[in-house]
């Protein structure tokens, strides 16, 4: 009933990516820059992931493996960019190389059978994520960026990431660990759903921002 909606959630990033283009000149420095490079990226997997099947015969869990994968390293090295403390940037850094192995651990275990998403090394990185985005918050709550937080594009770009990530991990652990039926319906809602939600995050934070608070 609902499958028709996972095609529209490309149109989604568009349009993000778009606005996010619009809003180049309050994005000062590269951090501010990498996010609609980010976005991009996404627009880019999603193209590659819809017709590399169709391309190689091959099913597109390659593509959103290996998407996965970059775009958890670009997050936590994002939140590491932004973190100021020194005992949290050398956190940040210690996950990045929790999450590099767990990934390619991921991929020795099931190197047999690549048609399979690598839920754990997902659920790795949105528990790393998390952490990162909690000590993220509490520096900003901790200094007088407290007062103007809503006015940076950051702040709306990780709460972006993580309305999408946290509550889509435990869904997909779900279908993984007690073997429920995907539902094809279901999926795409669900999907759609916390794609809109997070698109409206980057999109509010490029409109919103300030660019006096965007480096």
């Amino acid at each position: 009933m609902f499958e028709f909606l996972r095609s529209y959630i490309i149109y989604l990033a568009l349009l993000s990516g778009i606005v996010g283009l619009f809003s180049l000149p309050k994005l000062p420095g590269n951090k501010a820059k990498f996010l609609v490079l980010l976005i991009w990226f996404s627009i880019i997997t999603e193209i590659v992931g819809y017709y590399f099947t169709q391309w190689t015969g091959l099913l597109n869990f390659y593509v959103y493996n290996f998407y996965m994968f970059a775009s958890f390293s670009a997050y936590i090295l994002l939140l590491r960019a932004l973190l100021t403390k020194i005992n949290h940037r050398v956190s940040a850094a210690i996950f990045l190389v929790l999450f590099i192995v767990s990934f390619f651990l991921n991929y020795l275990f099931f190197k047999e059978d690549m048609n399979r998403s690598f839920t754990y090394s997902f659920a790795i990185g949105v528990l790393l994520v998390l952490i990162l985005s909690c000590l993220y918050l509490i520096e900003i709550f901790n200094s007088e960026k407290i007062l103007n937080f809503k006015k940076s594009v950051f702040f709306w770009y990780i709460l972006g990431i993580l309305v999408f990530h946290v509550p889509f991990t435990p869904f997909m652990l779900a279908i993984n660990w007690f073997l429920i039926k995907q539902d094809e319906s279901i999926f795409s809602l669900v999907l759609f759903i916390l794609n809109f939600l997070a698109h409206s995050c980057f999109i509010i934070g490029f409109i919103w921002s300030e660019k006096k608070y965007n480096y």
